[in-house]
């Protein structure tokens, strides 16, 4: 991404103010954005500097210690992968340190060994490693013990910097990127650039934010299949597109299809293909769907998700954490866009499906875009207009591939 022209300089500076717009007049919101840079600076300091003197972080050898807080759900940390991959390129000797908000994400994206290490649940101790990345949409660094990095990676130096520029022209929205992250990610949906950009700039790493670079193998192996009763299996994976993090408070999201239209596909597929299982894969916020053949709703772990979907003939889903991971996987995907945006989370391998009756409304309504239409409906309108007959027949492309 190159920020030299004033056209992107221009859009960077109005995103920049419009947080602020309704606070020029009001006291409230000025206290507000206050308040959040006060506890931000301060009381998180404060405690920092309590706490450093009760625990001991990684040991101060030879090695470097990254910290990285992968935030979000498995899609953001598979996305995410791609910028561990290529620091990992830049650091092979050092020991990475995953901290993740969805539990079991990173045992799904990399192998646990002498240099990967994946952290319990809690509030790890991010500024006593030796670096700490905090990433989502956006590539923050939050702590570089600079003396450590001089005497144990000194060549690392030069990207250190460079990363550090960088992250100051983006300096406004990532001193608060928990509130502003959302403003970043429509940034790039207006720019049609993917979802990747940013991580990719902001690390100073320059890496493809289209790339996809292959799971460990032993994240994937087929013997992990024989639990599901799926070893030696033809079939197909259905998952509805509900995160498992989200709080639903017994809503339905907008991103998902509607239930009859899942059930009309279901008997499209068997009567095509009566061999082929129809296996639904989800979390506590998927429903049960009475017509397939397997459901192994609540009954996986993440861990468990590479080799069952690795080895599935075909996934549909709508646009979720499960199509982001297979972006290391070999499987293909149809994928059921909504109120998200195609070309943002959209990956080339897939076959992406989206009506555009009337556009991308994600993040406009803040957290409540989940289940809160921007223009009032109860349903989305662009899967409203998606048939199981079109799925149907986007399906068989790869199917009839598959299975010739």
């Amino acid at each position: 991404m190159k920020l030299n022209d004033n056209k992107t300089r221009l859009d960077l500076a109005a995103l920049q103010h419009l947080p602020r717009m309704y606070g020029r007049d009001c006291r409230v919101v000025r206290w507000a954005f206050a308040y959040r840079k006060w506890r931000n600076k301060i009381w998180w300091e404060s405690r920092r500097r309590f706490l450093s003197y009760l625990k001991k972080g990684p040991p101060k050898d030879k090695r470097l210690h990254v910290f990285w807080h992968l935030r979000g759900g498995l899609g953001d940390c598979a996305v995410v992968r791609l910028a561990v991959l290529a620091m990992r390129r830049q650091l092979p000797n050092a020991v990475f340190y995953f901290h993740t908000d969805s539990p079991g994400a990173a045992a799904a994206l990399f192998e646990p060994d002498a240099h990967n290490v994946f952290l319990p649940t809690g509030q790890p101790l991010w500024y006593k490693y030796d670096i700490a990345f905090e990433t989502c949409q956006s590539f923050k660094t939050v702590h570089i013990n600079r003396k450590r990095v001089l005497a144990v990676a000194p060549d690392f130096l030069p990207l250190l910097d460079k990363m550090t520029l960088r992250q100051q022209e983006f300096a406004p929205f990532l001193e608060d990127n928990y509130l502003l992250e959302d403003v970043m990610g429509l940034f790039l949906v207006r720019r049609g650039l993917p979802r990747a950009t940013l991580l990719s700039y902001l690390s100073g790493l320059d890496f493809d934010p289209n790339a996809a670079p292959a799971l460990p193998p032993a994240l994937t192996q087929p013997a992990r299949l024989a639990r599901f009763g799926l070893a030696g299996q033809k079939y197909i994976t259905l998952h509805d597109g509900i995160d498992a993090t989200f709080g639903l408070q017994g809503q339905r999201p907008l991103k998902c299809w509607a239930l009859h239209k899942w059930r009309e596909l279901a008997a499209l597929l068997k009567a095509c293909y009566p061999d082929v299982l129809l296996v639904q894969l989800g979390g506590k916020n998927s429903p049960v769907f009475d017509f397939v053949d397997i459901s192994l709703v609540g009954k996986t772990q993440v861990q468990d998700l590479p080799a069952i979907l690795n080895s599935s003939l075909l996934h549909i889903d709508g646009e979720s954490g499960l199509v982001q991971l297979s972006r290391g996987l070999n499987n293909r995907c149809v994928v059921l866009f909504g109120p998200t945006d195609k070309n943002f989370f959209g990956l080339a391998k897939n076959i992406n499906l989206k009506e555009e009756v009337c556009g991308s409304c994600m993040w406009l309504l803040g957290t409540s875009w989940h289940v809160r239409c921007a223009l009032g409906y109860d349903t989305c309108a662009n899967l409203d207009a998606l048939t199981a007959q079109k799925v149907f027949q986007a399906a068989q492309l790869v199917l009839d591939e598959k299975l010739k």
